[in-house]
C-alpha cells in the first residue's frame, strides 16, 4: 500500500501505460508479489461509480467494492506491438508474407500500441 510510480516517472501513474506495467513488473519481481493495488477509495462513492460504472460491476462480481477497497492488478502485455519484422511496404522475409498492424515490427508505434494502429500502418 505505497505508492510507487513517483520513484519510476515523474508523470507518476499517468505515465505512459508501457512505462507504468514495466514499473508494476518490476516492483512484482523485487517483492516477489502477485499483483499491486490500484486504489481509489479516496473519491467519492458517487463519482467513483458515475466514472466507473462497468469496472465497479464487474469487481463486485468478484466481491470486491472498489469504493472501499483497493483492487489487484497485474500488468498485461497488450500495449505491445509487433514481432514480425517489416519493410516499408509490409513485406517480411518470407516470400508472399506481408504483415501490417499490431504483428508488424516496423518501428511506427515504438513501445506503444495505439488506436487505430492498422489504419495508420497502412497510409
Amino acid at each position: 500500500m505505497e505508492r510507487f510510480m513517483p520513484s519510476y516517472d515523474e508523470r507518476a501513474e499517468l505515465a505512459p501505460r508501457d512505462v507504468v506495467a514495466r514499473s508494476i513488473d518490476d516492483q512484482l519481481k523485487k517483492r516477489d508479489e502477485k499483483y499491486v493495488f490500484l486504489d481509489i477509495s479516496h473519491k467519492p462513492k458517487n463519482e467513483i461509480l458515475s466514472h466507473f460504472p462497468n469496472i465497479a460491476s464487474m469487481c463486485l462480481q468478484y466481491g470486491l467494492d472498489i469504493t472501499r477497497n483497493p483492487i489487484p492488478v497485474v500488468p498485461a502485455a497488450h500495449y505491445m506491438c509487433g514481432g514480425v519484422h517489416a519493410g516499408l511496404q509490409g513485406e517480411t522475409n518470407v516470400k508472399g508474407l506481408y504483415v501490417a498492424g499490431e504483428v508488424a515490427c516496423t518501428g511506427l508505434h515504438g513501445a506503444n500500441r495505439l488506436a487505430s494502429n492498422s489504419l495508420l500502418e497502412a497510409l
